[in-house]
């Protein structure tokens, strides 16, 4: 599985069943919680052994914001 993959299957696990998640979706309109997106995105750094400072994770609007940054960090 890619990161592309891995994101949207980790926010697709996360959300109310019925959600679609694509790469467009913005974070606050699937519903979750500020500790929701936190455990995603601690259970992406633990994957893929990188780390997301508070700015960073603050910066995070949509789905392909997280997909970008573990891009970027993984390679």
């Amino acid at each position: 599985m890619n990161i592309e993959q891995d994101v949207l299957a980790g926010f697709q696990k996360t959300v109310k069943k019925g959600t679609v998640v694509t790469k467009e979706s913005e974070i606050k309109e699937l519903g979750l919680d500020s500790l929701d997106v936190v455990e995603l995105l601690t259970d992406m750094e633990e994957k893929y052994n990188v780390e997301f400072d508070n700015e960073e994770m603050n910066s995070i609007k949509t789905v392909a914001d997280v997909i970008v940054a573990l891009e970027k960090k993984a390679k």
